[in-house]
């Protein structure tokens, strides 16, 4: 272990883990790292959130929570919230995004099964969250003004205002959104049943918010490719299984991608000018996705302004590569 702190070798010597094998696990795009340990059979994950210590109370929080809505989310085997180290349950390597590229049977199932689960979250009352206005909602979009090359950013402060006022009805009856709940946070666990076969990750930000939200994040999941096709029979079918109004939904539904897209084009613009590049290949499926919530009625008085002033995501993503 001698490439690790002396804190959180420390903290694995106080937890029976002192001699484990110790190997990096894929993160993403935050400032948390996370190792998986094997000791003498026995396999578990190391969070590593000592830049930001907060957030593994949070993540804490949320897990008790939906273990108790009887989902599969980690055990916390150990804490040190102090210094934002996390000792927590190994849900192995089946990643369902790796599973959806490689098994062409598996997308009618997961896209069907994911809404159960979605609904099983929306029906339990909520923790005590952050809960953003939708002042708030439309700011979180600020990011692409910056770090996405040549945008008009006049179309972009337009946009916002957009949103901001179409979002605040939507905002009365909240549930609980995992924020960044996508295909690469979600582990494929085949020995459980019915929906606990999800293995729940990266749900930290947790928030309050309209319950299309990971709908939306499911729908338009920038890591792998749902064709439109399958986005509109998942909208029909989790209308109909939530009693839904239909056209409500779709136009939340408008509204919420809009604003998420907007801010993932930010964060992936913004995270290769930091050296992050893997998401490039990813900004025209994003914009792509973008483009498509901006057909909604609700856009119509800004739509042209916001499309022409985004540079195209190609050639945007060529000048970030290079």
């Amino acid at each position: 272990m001698a490439e690790l702190p002396s804190e959180i070798q420390n903290f694995l010597s106080a937890n029976g883990w002192a001699d484990a094998l110790v190997s990096p696990v894929a993160g993403d795009l935050s400032q948390r790292r996370y190792f998986r340990l094997r000791l003498r059979g026995k396999t578990a994950v190391l969070m590593d959130s000592s830049k930001d210590p907060q957030s593994t109370m949070r993540f804490c929080v949320v897990t008790e929570w939906l273990r108790n809505s009887g989902l599969s989310a980690p055990q916390v085997h150990a804490k040190d919230t102090r210094q934002g180290l996390l000792l927590i349950e190994d849900f192995g390597t089946q990643v369902v995004s790796s599973l959806l590229s490689s098994r062409s049977d598996f997308s009618d199932f997961y896209f069907d099964a994911v809404l159960d689960l979605l609904l099983t979250i929306r029906h339990q009352s909520a923790p005590d969250l952050d809960q953003p206005n939708a002042h708030e909602l439309a700011q979180w979009t600020t990011v692409t003004d910056t770090a996405y090359p040549g945008v008009n950013i006049e179309a972009l402060k337009a946009f916002r205002h957009v949103l901001e006022t179409e979002l605040s009805p939507f905002l009365q009856n909240c549930t609980v959104s995992l924020r960044d709940f996508h295909a690469d946070n979600l582990m494929w666990l085949p020995d459980r049943h019915g929906i606990l076969r999800f293995g729940l990750l990266d749900y930290q930000d947790a928030f309050l918010t309209h319950p299309v939200y990971d709908l939306v994040s499911t729908l338009t999941d920038a890591r792998i490719e749902v064709p439109r096709n399958i986005r509109e029979a998942g909208l029909s079918t989790y209308a109909s299984r939530a009693q839904d109004d239909p056209d409500e939904l779709r136009a939340a539904f408008a509204l919420f991608s809009a604003q998420r897209n907007m801010r993932i084009l930010g964060m992936f613009t913004a995270a290769a000018q930091s050296g992050k590049r893997h998401h490039l290949p990813k900004l025209t499926r994003v914009h792509r996705y973008f483009a498509e919530a901006m057909e909604h009625t609700i856009f119509d008085e800004v739509r042209h302004d916001v499309l022409s002033g985004l540079p195209d995501p190609a050639e945007t993503a060529k000048v970030l590569a290079a």
